[in-house]
């Protein structure tokens, strides 16, 4: 089989899986590492990091994201640095949240970041069902314990590559692209397994509506 069929081969198992597992990076001016259980429902739970970590649980039109203290410390310090006025209502709104998950629509979260690996099929609309070409590119490296080689098709923004193992078998163990215009670099595995993700307990949950003083972007002025 050459490398553009079983890069064909990979891409087709890959939109046939119902749920998977994807570990890496979202790469931008925030860029987001990520491991997450996923499947094509709108389903997907796990964790993150930005400049602090933090646990996400997407399920359909609702969001919950639980701030590490690390990523609560970073968002005062950016506050006190860049928005003091606004520290002490901030600061209310931190307290308020402590050990909290904040919930959120999910249309209002973006397409972006961690949002994007959680909906990989949006995210991936760039990739191609199929290609016409295929080269080996990169070292040969080890992803969930196999040995895997890198197939790639295109060049630039619209490049794309499948991971493969290198001795049989073209279960994608791992895929890189281009979403809007930013580099995404993912492990793939753990197929077919079911996704175990449920809402927050009630008496753990804070309405981002609630504390919009947490919002320090929406707070900085124009330029």
């Amino acid at each position: 089989m050459s490398d553009t069929q079983r890069m064909n081969e990979s891409l087709k198992l890959f939109k046939g899986y119902r749920t998977f597992r994807v570990k890496g990076e979202y790469r931008s001016e925030m860029s987001v590492r990520a491991d997450l259980r996923v499947d094509r429902r709108g389903r997907c739970v796990g964790t993150f990091r930005t400049t602090g970590s933090a646990e996400i649980i997407v399920i359909g039109s609702r969001t919950w994201i639980r701030e590490g203290e690390d990523l609560r410390q970073e968002n005062r310090a950016f506050a006190r640095n860049f928005l003091p006025e606004k520290l002490a209502a901030f600061d209310k709104a931190l307290a308020k949240t402590r050990g909290k998950y904040i919930e959120y629509r999910t249309r209002d979260m973006g397409d972006g970041g961690v949002m994007a690996l959680c909906h990989p099929d949006k995210a991936m609309e760039s990739v191609p069902e199929k290609v016409h070409g295929a080269k080996r590119t990169g070292n040969p490296r080890t992803q969930y314990g196999v040995r895997t080689v890198q197939l790639t098709h295109g060049s630039g923004t619209g490049e794309v590559s499948v991971h493969v193992a290198e001795k049989g078998g073209n279960e994608p163990r791992g895929i890189e692209f281009t979403a809007d215009g930013n580099p995404v670099i993912l492990e793939l595995g753990e197929y077919d397994k079911q996704v175990d993700v449920k809402p927050p307990s009630p008496s753990k949950v804070v309405h981002a509506k609630d504390v919009p003083d947490l919002d320090l972007i929406s707070a900085l002025p124009d330029d």
